[in-house]
């Protein structure tokens, strides 16, 4: 009998962390889980990204839509960000990255 190893989609592993890889990404995605929120709310949930970081980041993920942002005119002009349809699909696999990465946590930083 032979014995099958499992295929690994490669590429698909590839695009998913193209999409919501990199050191910002995941974190403003895990932070719209919540709910829609401001540019200045996702600062401050984030701590040290810069603002023009953060807008290149909700840009591309608006792009590829992960993310819609929605201009409120009533009263002063804000806006506020948050997941399509899209990406809340993503909301069970952040919640399972969160997980491992509260159980591996000492063993990946050390």
């Amino acid at each position: 009998m032979m014995n099958k190893q499992k295929h690994i989609p490669n590429r698909d592993v590839q695009d998913v962390i193209e999409l919501i890889g990199g050191r910002w990404r995941g974190a403003i995605l895990a932070s719209l889980c919540d709910k829609e929120k401001r540019f200045n709310e996702l600062k401050r949930d984030l701590g040290t990204i810069t603002p023009r970081t953060l807008t290149k980041e909700l840009k591309y993920l608006e792009i590829n839509k992960l993310v819609i942002r929605e201009v409120d005119a009533e009263g002063s002009i804000s806006v506020v960000y948050s997941l399509t349809k899209h990406g809340m699909s993503l909301e069970p696999l952040i919640g399972q990255i969160v997980v491992w990465g509260q159980k591996h946590r000492k063993e990946v930083l050390g």
